[in-house]
């Protein structure tokens, strides 16, 4: 559950802090809010799988966490001068979140 939260806290950080302008590489972007929320759905699935939750109620609810999570930052985004919110990084997060979830069903810890 630490490590849940620790992550959560990284990418928090992570959506807040300025961004140095680099080279423009194609869904680099993208790439990397999906693998993102991939870790974060899969660290959700290891700290709720413990409850007494049927396994299709924790990926539910993994998958809302994260994606939840993921909207929650970009509205953040849009409020911070130096950064920008864009629904194409909330629908990233909600496919790395799935496919988190997905893979946490196939390789528990």
């Amino acid at each position: 559950m630490w490590a849940t939260a620790a992550y959560a806290a990284v990418i928090f950080y992570l959506s807040v802090v300025p961004v140095p302008e680099g080279p423009e590489v194609p869904f680099l972007d993208k790439t990397v809010h999906l693998g993102e929320y991939l870790v974060f759905a899969w660290l959700l699935i290891q700290a709720i799988r413990v409850s007494a939750l049927r396994e299709r109620e924790y990926l539910l609810l993994a998958w809302i966490y994260a994606t939840s999570y993921g909207m929650l930052l970009e509205v953040i985004q849009g409020l911070v001068p130096w950064r920008t919110a864009d629904l194409a990084d909330a629908a990233a997060n909600a496919v790395g979140a799935a496919l988190g979830a997905w893979i946490g069903t196939r390789f528990p810890p």
